[in-house]
């Protein structure tokens, strides 16, 4: 079977493949009681035990050749980030931020990475740990609504959505921008009963987070949707409905007031700022400065950068920049942030793994639905690392694990099948 023929996999192959109990119970934990540092230390010692305890066979942990090297680009890419934080903290760090919980979180969010990758150990686990994702998120979304005053719905601050919980609206928004399409695929390709619902739901609470990011992030995976197919005719119509649902959303978006005073009237601040005309957004022109600032310290030091919390400490220590004071925060964009704390060395252990797996979506992305929503999903928060950092919280981290392991499988699969053909009738 030639090479550049990749092969289908059968649609209905994963139709029986459901959550694991477990790591729902992991996922929901940690997502919805985020700021109790013992409860979750107790809930991760939890799901290590589970994973471990699953992978005895005869008193020894067994591995497949695949688990292997699934564990070693984790430990290439997370692992070697991880480590690169701790060193700075040693050898090269500029300063120190106190209570800082940056390394303890990173550090965790490794071990957790850890546990994943040892778990799914075939395509079947991939797919039961992004349903229990999903699940887990369902929760913590009802559990922000319930504990937010819909007064403090699209708001951020200290009494912003999700802040209760020990979220941030900006990362309950990315996890419902994603969700809101994978969930319809999980619906259609497996045992995941409640799918179109959920999506319908993560949709309106990407809304109420008041989230630019999550809302472009949405965009972005309904045109990847719209405009990657091969059925010419029905690529129209998707574009069709996905044009007429815009103009729907623009006119109640226009016309509704507090959808018009908490989205619309803060995307034309953000395109006014971005633009030059005036500004019209102090956060925008913040995070604009913001990597301004990280890419003038990536020039003092660019092979290391200034450490973990570099960039923070910086700012603290610098606060005036053009006449505006800056809180001192992180950059608010990864490429940025990288840049600044970890340098030249830090872009490529995150991005050449990153774009790694992203080619092998490219190349698998035809040999089943949940390879593409999965690539179409990487690719959104790739895209939107522009306004995030990926590896700084639980939430933003588990997302990009899941996303690796899914195309890995699919991958290792496909191969598979290639080698022996005989494998499509099993």
């Amino acid at each position: 079977m030639a090479q550049n023929s990749i092969t289908k996999i059968p649609l209905n192959k994963y139709k029986n493949v459901k959550p694991d109990l477990a790591f729902f119970i992991y996922f929901a934990v940690m997502f919805c009681l985020y700021g109790f540092t013992w409860i979750q230390l107790g809930i991760q010692l939890f799901i290590i035990a589970y994973v471990v305890i699953r992978k005895i066979n005869n008193y020894r942990i067994t591995l497949k050749l695949n688990d292997i090297k699934n564990i070693i680009l984790l430990i290439l890419w997370f692992g070697m980030l991880t480590l690169l934080l701790y060193l700075s903290t040693k050898l090269w760090a500029y300063s120190y931020v106190s209570g800082s919980k940056t390394m303890l979180g990173v550090f965790r969010c490794f071990g957790i990475g850890l546990a994943m990758f040892l778990y799914a150990d075939s395509t079947e686990k991939a797919i039961s740990l992004i349903q229990s994702f999903a699940y887990a998120s369902m929760v913590m979304c009802i559990a922000a609504l319930i504990t937010t005053s819909p007064s403090q719905y699209f708001q951020a601050g200290e009494e912003g959505f999700g802040q209760v919980i020990g979220q941030h609206r900006n990362g309950i928004g990315a996890v419902c921008a994603g969700m809101s399409v994978v969930c319809v695929y999980l619906k259609r390709y497996t045992d995941f009963k409640y799918g179109n619902y959920m999506a319908g739901f993560f949709v309106v609470l990407t809304f109420l987070t008041g989230s630019r990011g999550s809302l472009i992030q949405l965009l972005i995976l309904f045109v990847l949707i719209v405009i990657i197919d091969k059925d010419i005719f029905r690529m129209m119509t998707k574009t069709f409905v996905f044009v007429f649902a815009g103009a729907i959303i623009i006119l109640l978006l226009r016309n509704i007031p507090i959808l018009y005073e908490n989205i619309w009237i803060r995307f034309e601040g953000l395109f006014t700022t971005l633009s030059g005309k005036s500004i019209e957004d102090a956060s925008t022109l913040g995070r604009e400065y913001f990597k301004e600032i990280a890419f003038e310290m990536f020039k003092d030091r660019p092979i290391l950068g200034w450490g973990l919390d570099g960039f923070k400490c910086y700012v603290r220590d610098n606060p005036i920049y053009k006449g505006y004071y800056l809180e001192a925060t992180y950059s608010h964009c990864n490429f940025s942030e990288l840049m600044a704390d970890l340098g030249i060395l830090g872009l490529i252990v995150w991005y050449v793994p990153t774009f790694f797996i992203l080619i092998k979506g490219f190349k698998y992305r035809n040999s089943h639905p949940l390879v593409k929503i999965t690539f179409f999903w990487l690719i959104s928060m790739i895209i939107l690392d522009y306004a995030r950092i990926a590896w700084a919280t639980h939430l933003e981290s588990y997302q990009f694990f899941i996303a690796f392991l899914i195309i890995q499988f699919f991958s290792f699969e496909v191969k598979s099948i290639n080698k022996n053909p005989q494998m499509l009738n099993t």
